[in-house]
């Protein structure tokens, strides 16, 4: 939920906004189907998922009736391959790929669907909002030594990676 996304940026040092501006690097960039697709299916699909944009994550994650989890999907189908503001007008749409994406604006709080609405309204905001966030996300320590380890695949603890 919303509350528990705030506290995880929280307890690195990162504040609400910076926990909205930063989500909006979902606006380039692919995520497979394995990510999303207990928001598709069931006996109740997310009902924050627009109808339309529901119907077709569906038939691209399916086959029959069989999730395709390997299936990659732009996290941005209006601009994939452009840095800019479209990813927070999706959310206003519904067209969220993430369930954490969605929440920002569908079950947000009055901060974080504030936010969403001020940078689909104010693109250089954003971008300017977006280095700001970025630097201080790049500033929090790594936890190293016995404390934490950089991955050489990111996919695996160190230990088990064949990388």
């Amino acid at each position: 939920d919303i509350s528990t996304l705030i506290s995880k940026f929280k307890d690195v040092g990162l504040t609400e906004k910076d926990m909205v501006t930063l989500s909006g690097a979902h606006t380039i960039g692919k995520a497979r189907c394995a990510t999303f697709s207990s928001r598709l299916m069931g006996v109740q699909p997310d009902s924050t998922i627009q109808t339309e944009y529901l119907t077709s994550l569906q038939q691209l994650c399916t086959q029959g009736f069989v999730i395709n989890n390997n299936t990659l999907v732009a996290l941005d189908l209006e601009t994939p391959v452009t840095f800019d503001n479209q990813y927070y007008a999706n959310l206003r749409s519904g067209e969220g790929l993430l369930k954490t994406d969605q929440l920002l604006y569908s079950n947000g709080s009055k901060t974080t669907r504030e936010l969403v609405e001020f940078y689909i309204q104010n693109q250089p905001a954003f971008f300017e909002k977006f280095k700001t966030s970025m630097i201080k996300m790049g500033n929090i320590k790594p936890l190293t030594g016995t404390s934490g380890e950089i991955r050489r695949n990111c996919k695996f603890i160190n230990s088990y990676s064949s990388a």
